[in-house]
């Protein structure tokens, strides 16, 4: 990036400081202006939290944010509304997440208690995640995540559907039309009585995805326009609940389908190549659930079927370098039963079983695999409300996969609040956890690695949390300290005999710290304004800490894509029908060599700051609604990549019509 970028890097870097504070400011102003409002007696209200969720660190999306974003990605929400790091590839490709700076892999994710995590890869494509098809998206930090299933290093993302009981018949039709040839569609309809409800969620999400952007990696730099970027998505959820009695039962189905062309490379100079990937997924669950008074027992039924098909092809000769076909298919039942026989002290336990197969075979290579494996997990938990300001839990995992016995994997939560109305709270988490290494990094050939040990990791967190309300206004905020060893890091490097192919090892340990703050506050005015703002910052420092410094010059370093500076500030404005948005997402520098040298040949990716923009009005006509936005993305034009030589999109726009019919 060069001089000119930096400048105006830094003199954005300020300008959006100087405008929040000047918007707090004038919240606050406008809250000491209501003075002529009458007086009543304050009427207190007192709620206990639930102490299931006492001492685990936990995040819960507002659902308002889950509505705002129906036509974007989970990789895109995650981004721009939550700490996790988000490693794209470009526009419309691969996106993975990095927890508390781990790597992909570590991160685990469940679709309405499902696992969805590849077995082949360990990770998850958000960007073939579609915010339309979720209701409710939470993150468990750190050892918090054992609650959900082992193997979250980092931590959690909780993905989950609910049905509307109130819900007679609706219909929501959203139409988006984009920069580059992009168009997005998604309808939602929906249908039921307080017994039975059937809810239909189809999206299509199209895109030459034809953008221009200015060309560092070859000489002369020039300006360019990203080719061979086409992609188009296509998905399908069925949801059906009933309820009866004191049972429900419900069933869900997701078929999604994605098509990408990938680009190369800016700093590729070669004749232009064919290079594509198709992934298809299948997915059902499975719930039934029996509750008493004291108790309740659920069980779940899983299937995820996944296909991934890639091909690469030189245009000279027509030659063929890859060709390969992966096929995975995991099956998943979980039996929970969950006791409080007093308000006080609440025990859970929970049996899964999991078993994944695996078939991959390049046909230009000639090489592939057959796998299986089966896992099982056994969870015991209590939690106990000692006082009425301090809670306790503890709970324990059994795992136990391909013969494997991890007989004790433990966590410690503890929780104190410091008044009576529970504003005001002191968390403590400390936990042990493992990750089984993926089917590809004890198989793959060549390079795979049977004897691999499963990555096990110690943990703790220590947060202070507050919320509380000063006349109008509502604010809450987190601040969190969090560190974790985690030896038998994974890494894939050149074959220790020579050869000509990497392999995978269990070589590094892996030290990981740092802080998250999160903060919320909202206001109404006396003229029916409202005003939002919310705000986090994660600081990720995460090095290697056991290789020989003479050898390994990633001894102590940052460890590659991952920032040590992640951000993100939103602030809205609603005015009676009309709204305003402004969301600033900041990244900090990466760096793309594991030795963190900056030079001409070993690159870094600099830190980029965000800012995106939505305007948009509501109408109602009683049974009909519709809203008209308008999106301005990447308002001041930041020239920026997150992955080396992968492009990203400058000053683009979208405009957005949503109709909704409900009786």
């Amino acid at each position: 990036m060069n001089q000119d970028k930096r400048s105006t890097w830094k003199s954005l870097d300020k300008s959006v400081f100087v405008i929040l504070f000047l918007l707090l400011t004038t919240l606050n102003l406008e809250a000491q202006k209501l003075t002529d409002t009458i007086s009543i007696e304050e009427v207190p209200v007192f709620g206990r939290k639930m102490i299931e969720e006492a001492g685990t660190m936990t995040t819960h999306i507002d659902t308002l944010v889950l509505q705002m974003l129906k036509t974007q990605t989970i990789s895109e929400l995650l981004s721009s509304y939550s700490p996790v790091f988000i490693k794209s590839y470009g526009r419309g490709s691969t996106a993975t997440a990095s927890f508390r700076g781990t790597a992909p892999s570590h991160t685990q994710v469940y679709w309405n208690g499902m696992k969805l995590n590849s077995p082949m890869r360990g990770d998850v494509d958000f960007s073939l995640f579609p915010v339309h098809f979720i209701d409710d998206l939470s993150l468990q930090h750190g050892g918090s995540s054992l609650k959900s299933g082992p193997g979250a290093l980092g931590g959690s993302v909780l993905i989950n559907n609910k049905p509307d009981w109130t819900d007679r018949f609706s219909v929501r039709y959203v139409q988006t039309i984009e920069s580059f040839s992009t168009h997005k569609e998604y309808l939602n309809l929906g249908f039921g009585n307080g017994k039975i409800q059937f809810k239909t969620r189809v999206f299509s999400d199209r895109s030459k995805n034809d953008f221009p952007y200015f060309n560092y990696g070859v000489l002369p730099m020039h300006e360019d326009v990203q080719k061979n970027a086409e992609y188009s998505k296509y998905g399908l959820l069925q949801e059906v609940y009933s309820r009866f009695k004191n049972q429900s039962v419900s069933a869900k189905l997701w078929a999604y389908q994605s098509d990408r062309n990938l680009p190369q490379l800016m700093s590729f100079e070669g004749d232009v190549r064919k290079e594509t990937q198709k992934d298809q997924n299948l997915r059902t669950v499975l719930n039934w659930k029996y509750i008493k008074e004291k108790s309740k027992v659920e069980w779940m039924a899983g299937l995820n079927m996944s296909r991934l098909n890639y091909f690469r092809s030189s245009t000279e000769a027509n030659f063929v370098n890859f060709d390969s076909q992966s096929k995975e298919q995991s099956f998943t039942n979980q039996f929970n039963y969950d006791w409080t026989p007093k308000e006080t002290i609440n025990f859970n336990w929970s049996l899964n079983t999991t078993y994944n197969t695996v078939s991959v075979f390049d046909h230009a290579q000639k090489t592939g695999y057959d796998q299986d494996q089966l896992a099982f997990s056994l969870l015991n938990s209590a939690h106990i409300m000692l006082l009425p300001q301090w809670a306790i839990s503890f709970l324990f995992r059994s795992e136990m996969y391909d013969g494997r016995l991890i007989g004790f994997i433990p966590s410690f939560g503890t929780e104190y609040w410091l008044d009576k109305k529970q504003l005001s709270s002191f968390k403590l988490n400390l936990s042990r956890n493992y990750h089984q290494p993926g089917l590809n990094d004890l198989y793959w050939l060549p390079g795979g690695n049977p004897n691999l040990n499963p990555e096990d990791g110690f943990s703790a967190d220590l947060a202070f949390a507050h919320k509380g309300q000063e006349g109008s206004a509502t604010f809450s905020g987190q601040v969190t300290g969090y560190a974790s060893l985690i030896d038998n890091w994974i890494v894939w490097q050149p074959s220790a005999s020579g050869a000509y192919f990497w392999e995978a090892n269990n070589l590094r340990k892996v030290f990981a710290r740092g802080a998250e703050i999160q903060v919320s506050g909202q206001i109404k005015t006396a003229n029916a304004m409202l005003f939002s703002v919310r705000g986090n910052y994660s600081h990720s420092a995460t090095s290697n800490i056991d290789a020989v410094p003479s050898v390994d010059e990633s001894r102590g370093k940052q460890l590659i894509y991952i920032p040590k500076h992640k951000a993100n500030m939103f602030a809205e404005a609603d005015f009676k029908d009309y709204y305003l948005k402004i969301n600033a997402p900041f990244t900090g520098k990466r760096y793309t060599s594991s030795n963190n040298m900056e030079s001409d040949y070993e690159k870094v990716l600099n830190p980029y700051w965000l800012l995106n923009l939505t305007a948009g009005k509501k109408f109602d006509w009683k049974r009909l609604q519709a809203d008209l936005s308008l999106n301005v993305e990447n308002l001041t034009n930041e020239d920026y990549m997150a992955v080396l030589w992968r492009p990203m999109p400058g000053r683009y726009y979208s405009i957005t019509v949503q109709i909704q019919i409900r009786k």
